[in-house]
């Protein structure tokens, strides 16, 4: 996998106004444990399902992910509605406006699949208090926006755990996940009701039309539990992103895991969650806003960077009819 992190080094004060010296050290501990939760409200829309869904424990009282019932409406695709920018996109984690991590996503297209490689890590001020590095690539395809594999790789701290999934043809779905002491755990099963990856419930919402009041829900799969991903447009605004005005729907996601006795338990994790995204056919996410322990965490679109194909693409769509673009790509 592609290293994409951006080596980028933060500084940030201990010492903020009001605050002494212990409690500026616990938050930013605190705000490092976030991050697999603000990673998964990325994936969950991106991770939003992968980040929340990631920072959720799992309880020792739980059903079995293959003995889960549950019925979700079929959402077919709108690929008029849908056209994504192929690039690297790059996000600014911060806490309170501190600065705490950077994600990049980079989607590419391979044959008839969309191809998303992500990596988010904590910057080396909280890397002090609460080292995180996430990577995660998964196929997704171009057709029916289902999946077919997903792995990820997580490093907290010392502890690291992997997880892949492969979705098989006929619905049967085969996922293996390796804990931090190396134990390894294989589950195989065909749910009775369509089951997602994060990424490709992501994919499938944003390629349907929203207005405001609009409710869209999907059975999830991380490798371990099943989720019920609910997301609701609540309004439509204008933000700025890097220094452009650009018009959002704000969806509020809320999560239940399906594998617990009582999958209400945890859901205020979530709490305040408002995830921006572009009102145009790119449907792109602008931003991620949430609370968490205390205050407020933000993932801000900082940069996109178009790949050759997109450049190629959007110089053709931007050229007359019969116009020669060649000269446009030397």
């Amino acid at each position: 996998m592609n290293t994409l992190f951006l080596r980028k080094f933060y500084t940030c004060p201990l010492r903020s106004p009001g605050y002494n010296d212990r409690r500026a050290v616990i938050y930013s501990a605190k705000m490092g444990k976030a991050m697999p939760k603000t990673l998964l409200y990325f994936f969950s829309i991106t991770l939003a399902v992968i980040h929340c869904l990631a920072g959720y424990t799992v309880s020792a009282d739980r059903i079995p992910a293959d003995e889960v019932e549950i019925v979700t409406p079929f959402y077919r695709p709108e690929p008029e509605n849908f056209s994504p920018r192929f690039g690297t996109y790059t996000y600014n984690v911060s806490w309170q406006g501190i600065p705490a991590g950077i994600l990049e996503l980079c989607l590419t297209q391979s044959g008839n699949d969309y191809r998303i490689e992500a990596n988010a890590r904590t910057n080396k001020f909280i890397d002090f208090f609460y080292r995180l590095r996430f990577s995660t690539e998964a196929l997704v395809s171009t057709d029916t926006l289902h999946p077919k594999i997903s792995v990820y790789d997580s490093h907290q701290n010392k502890r690291r755990e992997k997880t892949e999934i492969e979705f098989l043809p006929g619905g049967e779905i085969h996922s293996t996940h390796k804990d931090h002491r190396g134990t390894v755990k294989e589950l195989r099963f065909k749910p009775n009701n369509l089951t997602l990856d994060p990424f490709s419930a992501v994919f499938l919402a944003l390629s349907l039309p929203w207005e405001i009041g609009d409710t869209r829900v999907f059975d999830t799969f991380t490798g371990k539990s099943r989720y019920l991903v609910e997301l609701t447009a609540i309004e439509k605004t204008t933000i700025t992103v890097k220094g452009t005005d650009q018009e959002a729907i704000v969806i509020s996601p809320r999560v239940k895991n399906l594998t617990r006795i009582d999958p209400s338990e945890g859901e205020d994790k979530l709490r305040g969650a408002r995830i921006y995204v572009s009102t145009d056919p790119a449907r792109e996410i602008l931003k991620i806003s949430g609370d968490v322990f205390i205050g407020t965490v933000d993932t801000d679109m900082i940069a996109f960077s178009p790949s050759e194909s997109e450049i190629t693409r959007t110089s053709s769509a931007n050229s007359p009819p019969g116009a020669d673009i060649s000269k446009k790509r030397q």
